[in-house]
């Protein structure tokens, strides 16, 4: 899964410069806690269950589409595919839970070396204002809805999807936040990020993967053997 989290803001980000540093050592600290701040609202337990679980449904229609054999079995036993489903998503969300606290400290460390603490504000308030929380829900939905798109497929439906659901009221921030040092940082800070993203979901999936394929045989054996008379 994909972390994309400011292209949307960034048509109207303008440059500007950067606040000179006076003290680095408390600008440090206050930079780390600002970040780790700011990936918890970033990557919160809500907004990140969301991801992973439309992501795993979308994953699963796209895993059975291709497979014939289980589309039969499926089809002849009504209720085993959500009795299956249920019992995978529920495993694949705890460890996705378990493993989160790995994604937030890189994320966040990402964001101190490159981001001033002002700036690492700057975005947190937006994030957690109705706007930033609406830009983010269209966001979320967006990777999570279909997470094999590539980032600009994602950032065009995300776009599409916010532009319907905005009002006047949102603009000012909106573009306020787009012109910011912060949305410059973090449009650069955008594809590392990202990368680091794919990277940690990669892991997850190899480290995971077997054990969720046996899981799911388990449990369509399990719905079969409570079908027996």
């Amino acid at each position: 899964m994909k972390t994309v989290f400011v292209a949307l803001l960034l048509g109207t980000a303008a440059l500007a410069p950067m606040p000179a540093l006076a003290h680095p050592v408390v600008q440090a600290a206050s930079a780390k806690a600002e970040a780790d701040r700011l990936v918890g609202v970033m990557l919160s337990d809500a907004a990140m269950t969301d991801v992973a679980s439309r992501s795993f449904t979308y994953g699963m229609e796209q895993q059975l589409a291709g497979d014939p054999a289980t589309q039969k079995l499926y089809a002849a036993n009504p209720g085993m595919k959500e009795h299956v489903a249920g019992q995978v998503r529920a495993e694949f969300l705890k460890v996705m839970k378990g493993e989160l606290p790995s994604l937030r400290s890189d994320v966040a460390r990402l964001i101190q070396a490159d981001m001033t603490a002002a700036e690492i504000g700057t975005a947190r308030t937006f994030l957690e204002s109705p706007t930033g929380r609406k830009v983010a829900a269209q966001m979320y939905r967006s990777i999570g809805d279909k997470p094999d798109q590539s980032q600009e497929q994602m950032q065009q439906a995300a776009m599409a999807s916010l532009m319907g659901s905005l009002t006047p009221e949102d603009y000012p921030a909106l573009m306020a936040f787009g012109g910011s040092p912060a949305a410059q940082k973090l449009q650069t800070l955008n594809p590392k990020i990202t990368a680091a993203s794919q990277a940690w979901s990669a892991r997850l999936i190899a480290a995971n993967e077997a054990r969720m394929k046996t899981l799911a045989a388990q449990s369509a054996a399990q719905f079969l053997k409570g079908k027996k008379p």
